[in-house]
């Protein structure tokens, strides 16, 4: 698994190259990139993403549907084969979302936080 690496959305040259990241590293950008994806945001790909307007525009904050709005995400990425743990907070004050997950993949084993505002 390969990509090319982003920071702050843009991509990142050294020496005046790319940057890729490869396996593991590669894995988690990616992962990261499709929690932060906006369901409808990508015009090549309007199905895919997060319905983050959706969850949170609601009354009360419910976990199961967020919680279950997550774990479509992550396993919609192929090398993804489980998701062994699970924890996403709302900080509706800040409007930040933050989850914690660790997956099992066939590159081996992820754990990771994204954390995102604007919501």
């Amino acid at each position: 698994m390969r990509t090319l690496k982003v920071e702050n959305n843009d991509l990142v040259y050294k020496n005046g190259r790319l940057v890729q990241l490869e396996g593991i590293d590669a894995l988690e950008q990616i992962l990261g990139n499709r929690l932060k994806l906006f369901l409808g945001e990508w015009f090549l790909a309007p199905a895919e993403g997060v319905d983050w307007i959706g969850l949170v525009d609601q009354g009360p904050f419910l976990q199961p549907g967020f919680i279950n709005a997550i774990k479509t995400a992550l396993l919609k990425e192929p090398s993804v084969t489980s998701i062994t743990k699970l924890d996403a907070n709302f900080d509706r004050a800040a409007r930040q979302v933050t989850i914690t997950f660790q997956v099992q993949s066939n590159l081996g084993v992820l754990s990771s936080t994204v954390s995102g505002g604007n919501l």
